[in-house]
């Protein structure tokens, strides 16, 4: 079981270094192998990051990455906010990383994540896209 973090799908669908580790994990939620996770708020971020790049792009890289068939993990977990909420108070953490380390925290899942040095020391087990 995995949890994306914002910065690995950036990563895979920007064609940066380590695309290849992100789309081999997104195939393998594709074919069933894998269970596959990703916050709302890490999507929101996604969307976001694009949108300002082009809403068109924004609008299509989010279809297809839906179309791996993540499930999306809503806000509304009580347990997951929660422990977004410590994260980010006992860490440096965007909120949108401490959702992605939470969500994969309360799920016993491993959170891919880009070379982000802020999930270092927070107790998550880490699969590295870079």
């Amino acid at each position: 079981m995995i949890v994306f973090d914002t910065e690995a799908l950036l990563i895979f669908y920007l064609d940066e270094a380590g695309a290849d580790i992100v789309e081999e994990l997104l195939e393998k939620v594709l074919d069933g192998s894998l269970e596959g996770y990703l916050s709302i708020v890490n999507l929101v971020e996604f969307y976001y990051i694009l949108y300002r790049r082009d809403p068109i792009v924004a609008e299509e890289k989010e279809a297809n990455l839906r179309s791996y068939g993540l499930k999306i993990v809503p806000v509304t977990d009580n347990s997951i906010w929660r422990e977004a909420g410590r994260l980010k108070g006992e860490h440096r953490l965007s909120l949108a990383d401490a959702f992605a380390a939470a969500t994969a925290n309360i799920m016993g899942a491993k959170l891919v994540a880009g070379s982000d040095t802020e999930f270092e020391g927070i107790g998550v087990p880490l699969i590295r896209a870079r």
